[in-house]
């Protein structure tokens, strides 16, 4: 395990900056760095709170309008329906020509919440597909509309396992999935990596898919030590109560309290992150290194929350080489 900085005490909330801001607006973390998506609208905001016409707004609008990365076709898309809700729903996005013989299935951010949708991670499904690497980008319902606890957990947990009927029609290893999330994504990402240590009864326990490996970009993958009394209101907005109120929840939903999870974990947190503390990743990677998992920890110098999204900047090409190297 390899760390470049040392650790970050601070605690910034994934609540951004205070004001309600839409889902196309301005983004709402404090010292954003500019990125812009590949259809040319700017990245939804990881913290931005909605007000109650922008959830209607994610849930109605945004989630109808053709998700397609710049240099895909609708042809390549596949929508695979898991409920009713338009959220809850995953996109097999595949390759033209070879294919790579595994699946990368993709969560999105944004603090847990309705805002921000899976086009978000838009700029990774094309550079994945355009390398050859089938995609699944997996949706959930957030706080607010319908997520929450235990909602936006099972959502996810019926998205990845999705996983295993994609793989099936199209003839993919099942052996052979990886989990990538980004900020809350990376927390449910790896969660739902975690879910057969869960006992039986537990939201997202007896998992259909468990993934080969699982990465982590600018996560809250220590959720215990984030929604304290006074800490992150999107943290005990998702799990309904801070842990002395409800540490039931956060016992089966924190992933670093379900080390280990039994496969190459890859964790990366710019030190310049002001919207997740850095320790969220450190602590969890100290436990899982701990517990016998074998974790890589990259700590990239002066990188903000945002940078991962943009498959150009300093954190993408760094997980992209892992994942051909996990997965060749």
């Amino acid at each position: 395990m390899s760390t470049t900085a040392p650790r970050h005490p601070g605690r910034r909330s994934l609540l951004g900056a205070a004001g309600a801001l839409a889902l196309a607006g301005c983004s709402g973390v404090p010292g954003p760095e500019p990125v812009t998506s590949p259809d040319g609208e700017p990245p939804s905001t990881p913290g931005a709170t909605p007000t109650a016409g922008a959830t209607a707004a994610a849930t109605t609008t945004a989630t109808a309008l053709p998700f397609v990365p710049a240099g895909l076709d609708t042809a390549q898309r596949t929508e695979h329906r898991y409920g009713d809700h338009a959220r809850q729903v995953a996109d097999l996005w595949l390759p033209v020509g070879t294919r790579r013989d595994a699946l990368v299935v993709l969560v999105h951010g944004g603090g847990w919440g309705a805002a921000v949708d899976r086009r978000d991670v838009n700029a990774t499904v094309a550079d994945l597909v355009g390398r050859g690497w089938p995609v699944l980008n997996t949706d959930y319902r957030g706080v607010g509309d319908g997520g929450g606890w235990p909602g936006t957990f099972t959502d996810v947990a019926t998205a990845v396992d999705t996983a295993a009927d994609v793989a099936a029609e199209q003839d993919l290893p099942a052996g052979r999935v990886l989990v990538l999330g980004h900020s809350a994504g990376a927390h449910l990402a790896v969660w739902a990596a975690a879910r057969h240590r869960l006992p039986a009864g537990a939201p997202g326990a007896g998992p259909r898919v468990v993934p080969a490996a699982a990465c982590s970009t600018s996560g809250a993958l220590h959720p215990t030590t984030l929604g304290v009394e006074g800490g992150d209101p999107n943290c005990t907005a998702v799990f309904g109560g801070t842990p002395a109120e409800v540490d039931d929840r956060y016992a089966v939903g924190d992933p670093t309290r379900l080390v280990a999870l039994g496969m190459p974990l890859l964790v990366v947190h710019g030190t310049a992150d002001g919207t997740v503390p850095v320790s969220q990743s450190q602590e969890f990677a100290d436990a899982a290194a701990a517990a016998g998992d074998e974790v890589r920890l990259e700590l990239p110098e002066g990188v903000g929350h945002l940078d991962p999204l943009a498959v150009d900047g300093v954190v993408w090409p760094l997980v992209r080489g892992w994942v051909e190297s996990v997965l060749g």
